[in-house]
């Protein structure tokens, strides 16, 4: 039997199907009761719970969403479950995504006169991509011939407010003992395209159209950060002046469900999770009147932390509530209090981050050979030994080994000094093949050759040497560092005014030797502020219709692509000189390697 997994066919014996047959029949037998209610809260990693979902490509997240009722929401898009998109071939790829279905409910000993409802809330694009028109958000019932029956149906529209919907089962034939119900979407299936994220999902009997109350009071989300310049940094760099490195205040949000306003007990707590050590640990103060059905936020405000001992500290920042939302006489066996308390942390180790370590979308310059860099002011000069990216795939499978198909997407890495608060001379620079992580938010880290002493400001930039997507992740929930982004368009660099967010590319200072360097400043890294050869490298004649040369002394090896990505020659050189003559006519990318340094030149072949 031939299955299909990534668009490639997967033979299966039939004992592993019998397996799986056997498998799937237990988990469809273990049938729910009433009441069902998951607000996502409690799930711990991007699945959904297992025994109340069955997951169709969903993920569990807490920042896609805007102003969510209470932390943690399903998201929707084109990728499935491992964050891949579930069409390779055609980039305009169009039809049905993600979708969430419940396990199978027990509504034999119900009947219509019980008035059952099923509520949740949904909002569309949040901080991900805005729905078109024609995608939509459909919600089905599963009746007792096993058909599903659209119930309810929402078609793209830019709202960044979560709405409530309750739904009526009212059909004779749902009231059977497998009902299930199913939430699906449909739209590009190229990527992270046409999001909705969806709520606090309740299904119970004795309600009505307008049971839009919960006894319940829910944290959602930390808004602010701990540190002004960066989400993360190097402890050695934090320590230099923590006070001029932190903000003083965090705000929280928190939704009432309750059909009255409330005040609000709160309560703060700040520890590092790597020591153990407690920071700060206190009530607040009752503040202000929380209305029903509203958003609202609440504040701590505090002294910055100044004595660590140790190098690596994970700050946990907690906000919670106190409530009474444990006993629930609608929700047996529910204990809505477990969404009191939402928490965020901050990092100090031994890297810079922008980002909060989630991609709401990917973004790729649409340029091959055009230039994106990112800038990183220092606190005291220090030296880079590697650097990590999230790379989120767009349109195309990374994982393909066949590189004419895809997944040959190289990149020029490069180290910039800074020439007046843009971008500079290059410092250190070499090719690498873009890697994805087998998980979405996922970080791979290139080491570098050598250690790269930085001096103040540098810059982190990247050439795309093809012509295939390479997308970067980008984190929307960081705006405020979007300026921190270049781009060069061949003439000139050029500030980013455009993408609202920041690039998730995190620079790893250096602890031990890395190619020969030692790790500290002034200790033998990279400290060129020239060519990484030590003069401009020349290339020449080109085009060429057959022998190359190049000025520069040292070069031992030579790489040829072409703009495809594929590798097309690969040989030791002695001398300044070589003869591709056999190269067909086209244009290629030449990398120059003295064993240490990279550097790559466009060149043009003619016959």
């Amino acid at each position: 039997m031939n299955l299909y997994s990534d668009n490639r066919p997967v033979i299966i014996c039939r004992s592993v199907i019998l397996l799986l047959l056997i498998s799937l029949q237990s988990a469809y037998s273990q049938t729910l009761q009433l009441p069902f209610f998951d607000d996502f809260s409690t799930t711990i990693g991007p699945k959904p719970d297992t025994r109340l979902w069955i997951n169709g490509g969903v993920h569990i997240n807490n920042s896609f969403p805007i102003n969510q009722p209470s932390k943690n929401v399903a998201t929707f898009d084109g990728r499935n479950v491992s964050g891949l998109p579930y069409d390779y071939a055609n980039q305009l790829s169009y039809g049905r995504t993600d979708s969430l279905t419940s396990r199978p409910i027990n509504l034999s000993t119900y009947k219509p006169a019980d008035s059952l409802y099923l509520s949740f809330f949904w909002e569309a694009k949040g901080l991900g991509e805005l729905p078109d028109d024609e995608d939509t958000l459909l919600v089905s019932f599963r009746n007792r011939k096993g058909d599903w029956i659209p119930a309810w149906k929402q078609n793209g529209i830019r709202s960044d407010v979560f709405k409530q919907e309750l739904v009526a089962i009212k059909d004779t034939s749902y009231f059977h003992a497998n009902f299930q119900f199913r939430f699906e979407a449909k739209g590009r299936q190229t990527g992270a395209f046409d999001n909705w994220h969806l709520d606090y999902v309740y299904l119970n009997k004795n309600r009505n159209a307008k049971d839009i109350y919960t006894k319940d009071i829910a944290t959602s989300k930390i808004t602010t950060s701990y540190l002004k310049r960066y989400s993360a940094m190097p402890m050695r760099q934090f320590k230099v002046n923590p006070v001029a490195e932190v903000n003083d205040t965090l705000r929280a949000q928190m939704f009432n469900f309750q059909p009255e306003g409330n005040f609000v007990p709160y309560a703060w707590k700040i520890q590092d999770i790597v020591s153990g050590k407690v920071y700060y640990d206190a009530p607040a103060p009752v503040f202000g009147n929380l209305p029903p059905g509203i958003v609202g936020s609440r504040q701590l405000i505090f002294q910055p932390i100044t004595d660590f001992t140790a190098s690596k500290a994970i700050l946990k920042f907690q906000f919670s509530v106190t409530t009474s939302d444990n006993v629930q006489p609608n929700l047996p066996g529910y204990n809505l209090a477990l969404n009191d308390s939402v928490s965020t942390y901050t990092i100090l180790d031994d890297y810079y981050a922008y980002d909060d370590g989630t991609a709401e979308i990917g973004a790729d310059f649409d340029q091959t050979l055009g230039k994106v860099a990112i800038q990183y002011v220092l606190s005291k000069p220090d030296s880079i030994g590697a650097i990590r990216f999230n790379f989120s795939p767009y349109f195309n499978n990374p994982y393909l080994k066949d590189t004419s198909v895809s997944g040959g997407q190289y990149f020029l890495l490069q180290i910039l000094e800074s020439n007046k608060g843009i971008p500079g001379k290059t410092l250190y620079q070499q090719s690498i093949r873009a890697q994805y992580g087998k998980v979405i938010d996922n970080f791979v880290e290139y080491p570098l050759l050598e250690n790269v002493v930085v001096k103040d400001t540098f810059y982190v930039a990247w050439t795309k040497i093809t012509q295939e997507v390479i997308g970067v992740g980008v984190d929307k929930n960081t705006p405020q560092f979007a300026n921190r982004i270049f781009y060069n368009d061949g003439n000139s660099w050029i500030r980013n005014t455009s993408l609202k967010g920041s690039l998730m590319v995190r620079p790893v200072v250096a602890t031990k030797p890395a190619g020969g360097g030692t790790g500290g400043p002034g200790s033998g890294g990279v400290t060129s502020t020239e060519e990484p050869f030590g003069e401009p490298l020349i290339v020449y004649p080109n085009p060429t219709s057959g022998l190359l040369r190049w000025n520069v002394t040292g070069i031992r090896h030579i790489k040829i692509f072409d703009m495809a990505g594929r590798e097309v020659l690969s040989k030791k050189v002695e001398s300044q000189e070589l003869n591709i003559a056999n190269l067909p006519a086209n244009t290629y990318l030449v990398n120059f390697s003295d064993g240490k340094k990279n550097l790559i030149h466009k060149i043009v072949v003619i016959h």
